[in-house]
Order: C-alpha cells, then structure tokens, then sequence
C-alpha cells in the first residue's frame, strides 16, 4: 500500500530528498535552497514570544528571505507568517520548502 506522501511525490514528478535543517546565528532552525539559476532562499523559525514584534499573538513565526548564495546573510526583505499550530519546527520547515517546490515546479538544491 502507498502512502498519502509516497503518493504525492509520485504525482508531483519530483524527487523526495531529505532537507538539511540547520540553525542560524540565533540558533533558529532553518533551511536554505536553491531554486534555479542561482535563486537561493532561507526560511526559519523565528520565536517572538514576549516581543512587540509578535503581531498576531502567536509567538512563532516562518519567515522566508531571499539570498544572495549559500550561507550568507539574507538579503531582502523577510516575509513572515504567524504559526498557530503546534508541529514541530523542523516538520513546519520542511513542509513548506517541500510545498513551494512543488507548487513552483523546481527541485530543491542544497548546499551540504
């Protein structure tokens, strides 16, 4: 029997790679990737409990930035969406890495 996930691979045509969560300087679990030509992309979870900077009240926010390579700081300007679930950070990561690559049809590429 395939799986709900299994399935959905299949169907989407792209590959099921395991995404490389690492932490930022903060120790903030993230994740950067590579879409084509050289568009690179960092999404993290950013904790604002306690902060003026918790608009929605939720504490936990996904953020996603552009980059200009591999390992560098970000360079735009941040979006952020309110978490108000309780998933595991990294499970929210790579849900979300996993869910623009299929929408956008490109297959991640990471730095190891």
């Amino acid at each position: 029997m395939v799986d709900e996930r299994e399935s959905w691979v299949r169907q989407s045509g792209l590959k099921e790679i395991a995404m490389n969560i690492t932490r930022d300087k903060q120790g903030q679990p993230m994740i950067e990737w590579e879409m084509p030509d050289g568009c690179w992309k960092r999404a993290w979870i950013q904790d604002r409990s306690g902060s003026d900077k918790d608009w929605a009240g939720t504490g936990k926010y996904l953020n996603v930035e552009r980059l200009d390579g591999p390992g560098v700081d970000p360079g735009g300007n941040a979006t952020d969406f309110p978490i108000f679930c309780d998933l595991p950070d990294e499970q929210i990561l790579e849900a979300f890495v996993q869910s623009v690559c299929a929408i956008t049809g490109c297959q991640p590429r990471q730095m190891v």
